[in-house]
């Protein structure tokens, strides 16, 4: 009954949005229902078997915060919002910020309604994404003064390499530091909590972990060099929360092995064995909660997707990495993650040195 109520909401709020674009009336929000909205957007998407988050108890009780995340997947925004709310027990809703230049061109330009007005109805704020001006960053201060909060991806725009943070805003990714010093030098008695949350999307088992970092208070009156620092500790404490998963150590596994010229065939199980070798190197990681025990399992069926996708070819003494395909060069679009998924999962964990190394030992059997 309750969610029936919801719905109702909900198409009350489609509504109304339908005689604004009409002239009528005044443009309406999800947000001022998000309580209501929330639970039919939750059951449209099926989010809730979707998405697994982790440390939740990490979010601050209350606003103002800022959750930096990294950026991989379009829906990224309401992941990150979903921990935040699960969090507070669904009691504490955020904004995110989003490129201004999204919702242009077709299919978009040719629908009856703005995509844009409808992301904003749902919280988003809108900004350049390669030079934002102070005027479009000063409401971003302002929300935290509210207080309120947001959640903004530093990279700047979605990763197509399949690298955890990836910079599309010249050299370095924006700085979380300078909302939080701005707010600061406004309210002085104001402590604005950064907050690190990665989302790790597995297309094999198509769920989301989400994992919520510990948050960091920058220093009262830091100047510039203080803020960057504050702002290279907190992509670090960021790079540090991938969910490794099969898919993962598999194509770091194959990955490896056409680097190095092996292209002997290798059985499941001694795949997955190599898998429990690199796993039980790098106890400090982060691992999908269901991997060690359902191993050979979770193997056989990222096996398959890499089948699927012409990266492994199976064979009756095992598979077959395909050379060729896993090393071969190809533009950094938004289809990089289907034409070539080892390399898209091997640039995700890249950065992390002791899974590295723990896969190359596996190939080259140094364990």
């Amino acid at each position: 009954m309750k969610l029936i109520g919801c719905w109702f909401v909900t198409l009350g709020i489609l509504a109304r949005y339908a005689l604004y674009r009409l002239g009528i009336g005044r443009r309406p929000s999800f947000t001022a229902r998000w309580d209501r909205v929330e639970a039919v957007y939750r059951q449209i998407t099926r989010m809730d078997p979707r998405i697994r988050v982790r440390h939740a108890e990490r979010c601050p009780p209350r606003h103002p915060a800022v959750y930096a995340g990294n950026h991989t997947k379009l829906d990224d925004p309401f992941f990150v919002c979903y921990a935040v709310q699960e969090s507070s027990g669904y009691t504490m809703h955020t904004r995110f910020v989003m490129r201004d230049d999204f919702f242009q061109g077709f299919p978009w330009s040719w629908l009856p309604f703005d995509m844009n007005e409808i992301a904003e109805m749902g919280g988003s704020y809108n900004i350049s994404q390669k030079s934002p001006s102070l005027a479009q960053l000063k409401p971003l201060v302002d929300m935290l003064l509210a207080p309120d909060s947001f959640v903004i991806f530093p990279g700047g725009g979605r990763s197509t390499s399949g690298h955890w943070l990836e910079a599309h805003l010249g050299d370095e990714p924006g700085s979380i530091a300078f909302f939080l010093a701005q707010a600061q030098r406004r309210d002085p008695e104001l402590a604005v909590p950064a907050v690190p949350v990665g989302r790790t999307y597995n297309p094999v088992k198509k769920v989301s972990a989400v994992i919520v970092g510990a948050a960091r208070c920058l220093e009262p009156g830091a100047r510039r060099e203080g803020q960057r620092a504050f702002d290279e500790a907190l992509f670090t404490d960021l790079g540090d929360l991938v969910e490794i998963h099969a898919l993962h150590l598999l194509s770091g596994l194959f990955y490896l092995r056409a680097r190095h010229g092996i292209a002997a065939p290798r059985s499941a199980a001694a795949l997955a064995s190599d898998c429990r070798a690199v796993l039980e190197a790098i106890p400090g990681r982060y691992i999908d909660p269901a991997l060690p025990g359902e191993l050979d399992r979770d193997v056989a069926a990222a096996l398959r997707y890499l089948a699927r996708h012409g990266m492994v070819r199976r064979e009756s003494a095992g598979y077959r990495p395909e050379i060729g395909t896993i090393l071969a060069a190809r533009p950094h679009t938004t289809r990089f993650r289907i034409e070539n998924p080892v390399q898209y999962h091997v640039n995700q964990i890249v950065h992390l040195a002791d899974v590295c190394v723990a896969l190359e030992n596996a190939v080259l059997n140094r364990v």
